[in-house]
């Protein structure tokens, strides 16, 4: 007899046997044993997760001569018949090579014939999306009232791709990707029927590299029975898989925690020169990264054997989860350049330089920040050294604390000049106010157009905001409008600008001469004069 492979000897023979997808099982269970069987199913999922197997058992479970039964015998004709894929009246099609138009056609005209020995006539549609959108159309009818005696089981791996009109006439059954644990505890139950003995690293990397699919796992399990005749040992899979050695991870591993670069870069080199694949050191750095990072934050959900157990309680605590995550993210940038790149090298010895750079979660420094003003205004300290000082009051004017008339000027100039930025023309008319000092708490605009009024009254509140953040005063802020001004312009400018306190020289704004340019002058010897 000819050699089966283990994905065709272990394949499920009913409904118990399928591994990982007991929701489905029992749904189909159910609706046999009620007889609520329905003339369309759709079976979509991943790869390799037992959508064509689900859906030869349903057929044997349809067609048993003991049938419709949950539980079918295997024994009888038309099960027999089925399993090897030779019944006449359960037929498996290709959607593939079967999506045309002139293909549904043909289908359309037998499914009339009734069946040959069997209840009833199963059509199995394999990788049904590849089927095109008028040969669909020209299902439509047939797959929504067929004849009694027939059934529609249609599997796909991209249920995106079928047309809407067919999914709303079918039942749909969602397959899933098969958990490590449940695909274990199968392979160790063939291993022992096959009688060989595989450790759990080796168990583990197969589970990993078949990404949940029963058949991929099967297929490499074979692989490695057939040029293996001791013990699989998690350094053989790695072996035959092409993996690196798990000492050169966890050795560049300890080498990013300690920022050696020296040691990196060698390491690296010694990887290329061993012909190992650059992007597969990549892949198993990153996942290797990922598990540690599990095992820290929750060592009971971590996939990985108790000889790794060791390791991971030393390197858990390299690096926050922060990091894990900021190099697990610049790895997956790596990885996606690195295939498009013409030196895949190049590009990770530069990845791996950047993720030993020392790193600073923002978080952690923000909180530090937080802390530093905390402490710093416990000590008795109101305002913070990198905080913008409130505008110089005038001196000589203590009691009434007023504006000193020439910050007040500064400071109305570059209120102007940052309005007119952001509104170059509505903002024009603020150029003509004339500013009053009200008192410590208040300021006002005058104007003598109508225009520029309305103009500052739509400004008003956007003022005091930027007159606040200038000063660290909250002063409230007064549009008026006075016609007479624009007679006498001059005078009163003199009156709005002049201190409202008695100043000893009697000194008006316009003959003052600022107290900070007199500094200024002092400092290089010499007399500030106002021209």
């Amino acid at each position: 007899m000819a050699y089966l492979v283990l994905a065709r000897k272990f394949r499920p023979q009913n409904f118990d046997e399928v591994v990982g997808q007991e929701h489905i099982s029992q749904t189909l269970k159910n609706s046999i044993s009620e007889k609520r069987i329905a003339h369309a199913y759709l079976f979509s999922g991943p790869r390799g997760c037992g959508k064509t197997t689900m859906a030869r058992i349903l057929a044997k479970a349809l067609n048993c001569k003991n049938g419709p039964t949950i539980k079918p015998c295997g024994v009888c004709e038309n099960c027999v018949e089925i399993s090897k894929s030779s019944s006449v009246d359960v037929l498996e099609i290709d959607g593939a090579s079967n999506n045309g138009i002139d293909d549904i056609r043909v289908l359309r005209e037998n499914v009339k014939f009734s069946t040959a020995s069997s209840k009833y006539k199963i059509y199995i549609i394999d990788e049904a999306h590849q089927i095109t959108a008028q040969a669909f159309n020209a299902l439509l009818k047939t797959l929504e009232e067929p004849p009694a005696h027939v059934i529609f089981i249609m599997a796909t791996t991209e249920q995106h791709k079928i047309p809407i009109t067919i999914l709303s006439r079918c039942q749909r059954y969602r397959f899933k990707l098969i958990s490590g644990a449940e695909m274990v505890c199968a392979i160790k139950s063939i291993g022992q029927e096959e009688g060989f003995e595989i450790d759990d690293e080796a168990l583990n990397i197969v589970t990993s590299a078949s990404g949940g699919s029963m058949r991929d796992a099967l297929s490499l399990l074979d692989q490695a029975v057939s040029s293996n005749t001791g013990r699989i040992t998690g350094d053989y899979m790695r072996g035959l898989l092409g993996l690196l050695p798990k000492d050169i991870i966890v050795s560049v591993t300890d080498n990013i925690a300690k920022g050696d670069i020296h040691a990196i870069l060698k390491i690296v080199k010694e990887i290329y020169e061993q012909g190992y694949n650059i992007l597969q050191f990549a892949r198993d750095l990153r996942e290797h990264l990922r598990n540690v990072m599990i095992y820290s934050i929750n060592p009971a959900i971590a996939e990985i054997s108790s000889e790794d157990k060791k390791i991971f309680d030393v390197q858990k605590s390299l690096f926050t989860v922060s990091r894990y995550v900021r190099m697990n993210n610049l790895l997956s940038k790596a990885l996606e350049e690195m295939r498009w790149h013409d030196q895949p090298r190049i590009l990770l010895e530069m990845y791996l330089l950047k993720m030993s750079e020392p790193y600073y979660d923002v978080g952690e420094l923000i909180n530090k920040i937080t802390d530093l003003e905390r402490n710093f205004r416990t000590c008795g300290n109101s305002q913070l050294p990198f905080e913008k000082q409130p505008a110089v009051r005038s001196e000589s004017c203590a009691a009434g604390k007023v504006f000193d008339p020439a910050d007040l000027t500064v400071v109305w100039n570059d209120i102007v000049s940052e309005i007119i930025k952001k509104h170059s023309l509505t903002g024009q008319p603020l150029k003509n106010a004339l500013i009053k000092i009200e008192s410590d708490s208040s300021i006002q605009l005058v104007f003598s157009k109508q225009f520029d009024y309305d103009s500052g009254l739509e400004f008003q509140e956007q003022i005091a905001k930027l007159f606040q953040r200038m000063t660290g005063l909250n002063v409230a802020i007064k549009i008026v409008i006075e016609k007479n001004i624009s007679k006498n312009k001059a005078v009163y400018e003199d009156a709005v600008v002049k201190e409202e306190c008695p100043h000893p020289n009697k000194e008006n704004a316009k003959t003052t001469i600022p107290a900070r340019i007199e500094e200024i002058a002092k400092r290089f010897g010499s007399v500030a004069k106002k021209i």
